[in-house]
C-alpha cells in the first residue's frame, strides 16, 4: 500500500509549533511505514494539503496533522480525506473538532456520567464567577493542545488573580477561556489503540504516571508547557505506573467510556487526576497523540513511551496504528 504521513513539520522551537512534528520524528515514521511493508509518502498539512492529497491519492493516510489555523484545525485533514474518499488513521471530523474544544468535551462526558472537575467558560474578564466553583482554580485556553498556555501560574487562589490571568490569556489567545477547579493529586495518562467493532475493543497500553517530585518546586503540580519543554525528561514519568490493579481497571474503564462516547477511532491518549477523595477526574483527551522522538537523548512523547513500556518499539507502534485503520476500513 501507498501510505502518506500527513503532519505539520516543526521548523522552529516556539510555543506555536510545539505540537508540530520535528524532522527526526518524520524519519522514524517513514521507517515504521516501511517496516510495515508499505510505501512512504509525505504530505505537509498546509494550505496545499488538499492538492497534495488529490494528486498523490494514497491508499491510506496516517494523520498526525495539527492543522494550520482555526478552532477546528485538527479536522482539516480528515475532512479532505473524506471528500476525496481516502481512508485515514485516526478519529473523524466531529471527534477531532469536539476533542479540541475542552469545554464541549467536558460537557459531553459529564452528561454521560464521566467525572470531570467543575468548570466555567469565560468570554469576558468581568463575567460573574459561578457560585459552584471553589478555589484553587486552573485557567486554560479552550481550543489549544500540548499544554499550550498552561503553566504553574495558571493556578489561582483568589478573584483578583483569576481576573488578571483571564485578561492576560484572552489578550494572548483570543478565545473563550476554561476555568476549572484544580485537582491537586496524582496524574495519569492512558493510551488506547484499536476500535469498537465485531469481536474487537480498543486495547490499553501501560498506564503512565507523572512524577511531580522530579520537577522543580516552582512548577507546582502542574504539567504545563514549561514542565514539558524546559524541564522535560523521560525520567519524570513512571511507565508502567506502580498502581494496584483495581486503580488500573478504573482508569481503563473510564478511558474506554470516554473513547466510545466521543466516537474516537484507532488511537487516543486520555489524562486523569485523582482527587483527595479517591475519585478519578477526566482532564482531557487527545485523539492525535504526540509521537515526538528525540534521537539525541532518546526521549519520547507519552504515546510511544507507553509502547516502549509494553516491549514494542516505534516502528511496531506505527504498524499497529496502520493495522487498526486497515481493519476498520476492511481494506484488503
Amino acid at each position: 500500500m501507498r501510505v502518506a504521513f500527513a503532519c505539520n513539520t516543526r521548523h522552529e522551537e516556539n510555543e506555536f509549533q510545539v505540537e508540530y512534528d520535528p524532522p527526526d520524528t518524520i524519519e522514524k515514521v517513514k521507517r515504521g511505514i516501511e517496516y510495515a511493508g508499505h510505501e512512504f509518502l509525505f504530505i505537509e498539512a498546509d494550505e496545499e494539503a488538499y492538492e497534495s492529497l488529490r494528486r498523490l491519492k494514497p491508499d491510506l493516510v496516517f494523520n498526525r496533522a495539527e492543522g494550520v489555523r482555526g478552532e477546528s484545525r485538527e479536522s482539516h485533514i480528515p475532512a479532505m480525506c473524506e471528500m476525496l474518499g481516502i481512508p485515514y488513521v485516526g478519529s473523524g471530523i466531529m471527534a477531532t473538532a469536539v476533542c479540541l474544544d475542552k469545554p464541549a468535551t467536558k460537557m459531553i462526558l459529564g452528561y454521560n456520567g464521566v467525572k470531570t472537575p467543575p468548570f466555567q467558560v469565560f468570554r469576558g474578564v468581568d463575567e460573574p464567577i459561578a457560585p459552584h466553583l471553589r478555589f484553587p482554580l486552573i485557567i486554560k485556553p479552550s481550543h489549544e493542545g500540548s499544554s499550550m498556555g498552561i503553566n504553574y501560574d495558571n493556578v489561582v487562589d483568589d478573584v483578583e488573580a483569576l481576573r488578571n490571568k483571564l485578561g492576560e490569556m484572552m489578550a494572548m489567545y483570543r478565545q473563550p477561556i476554561l476555568v476549572e477547579e484544580f485537582i491537586d493529586g496524582r496524574e495519569f495518562t492512558i493510551g488506547l489503540i484499536g476500535n469498537f467493532g465485531p469481536g474487537e475493543e480498543p486495547r490499553f497500553l501501560p498506564v503512565l504516571e507523572v512524577d511531580f517530585s522530579r520537577f522543580p518546586d516552582e512548577l507546582g503540580n502542574v504539567l504545563g508547557q514549561k514542565a514539558k519543554t524546559v524541564f522535560d525528561s523521560s525520567d519524570n514519568y513512571i511507565c508502567p505506573a506502580m498502581i494496584p490493579d483495581t486503580l488500573r481497571r478504573r482508569l481503563e474503564e473510564a478511558s474506554k467510556r470516554a473513547f466510545r462516547i466521543l466516537d474516537c477511532r484507532d488511537w487516543a491518549r486520555i489524562d486523569f487526576r485523582m482527587g483527595a477523595d479517591g475519585e478519578l477526574y477526566f482532564l482531557e483527551i487527545n485523539p492525535l497523540p504526540g509521537i515526538d522522538y528525540y534521537v539525541e537523548n532518546d526521549e519520547l512523547s507519552f504515546y510511544p513511551m507507553m509502547f516502549y513500556a509494553a516491549g514494542m518499539d516505534f516502528s511496531e507502534m506505527v504498524k499497529q496504528l496502520l493495522d487498526a485503520a486497515i481493519r476498520r476500513y476492511e481494506i484488503g
